[in-house]
């Protein structure tokens, strides 16, 4: 995706915010988008993840991001698909919004979003990012932090998103 000068918005699904808050990465977010959005629906999700692990993201309570409602007319607008909830809200809400970057870890949920026109970015995605805008110095650890913390990362992602970065694989 060719960056552009402004920074673009974006709205969050789950997975993002999960991880990104569990390396303690959000920040990044704040500095790579604005605004940041969050469905209810997402929010939603993430209170049931709490209850589970107290140290889920709570996206009420960081005054950067902003909690949006997706009436279910709008969900229900988007061509069929087996997609969860908070995928749905998150997809349709940029869909009709014109939000320009969508996150997105999930792989049906990415090429479904890919296919409506929209703009797509997972969790490493927005790491290689934040390097190649020098807001970090590395993502080699930040990449063995996810993967601590339960984020699946494949080898071939592993290895293109050390590359796209500049880090020579181990």
């Amino acid at each position: 995706m060719k960056w552009p000068t402004l920074k673009p918005s974006l709205i969050c699904d789950t997975s993002v915010l999960l991880y990104m808050g569990r390396i303690e990465a959000l920040d990044l977010l704040h500095h790579m988008f604005d605004p940041v959005y969050v469905p209810t629906w997402v929010a939603m999700e993430l209170d049931a993840g709490r209850a589970l692990r107290p140290d889920t993201v709570d996206p009420r309570s960081i005054s950067w991001i902003s909690i949006m409602p997706v009436q279910n007319e709008v969900v229900e607008a988007l061509p069929p698909n087996r997609l969860g909830m908070g995928e749905k809200a998150t997809i349709a809400y940029a869909w009709r919004h014109g939000i320009q970057v969508v996150g997105l870890d999930d792989r049906e949920a990415r090429i479904f979003a890919q296919r409506l026109g929209l703009h797509v970015i997972g969790t490493v995605g927005i790491i290689v990012e934040a390097k190649r805008l020098g807001l970090i110095a590395e993502i080699r650890p930040i990449l063995k932090a996810l993967q601590k913390q339960g984020f699946y990362l494949s080898k071939e992602l592993a290895k293109k998103a050390l590359e796209m970065s500049g880090e020579a694989t181990e």
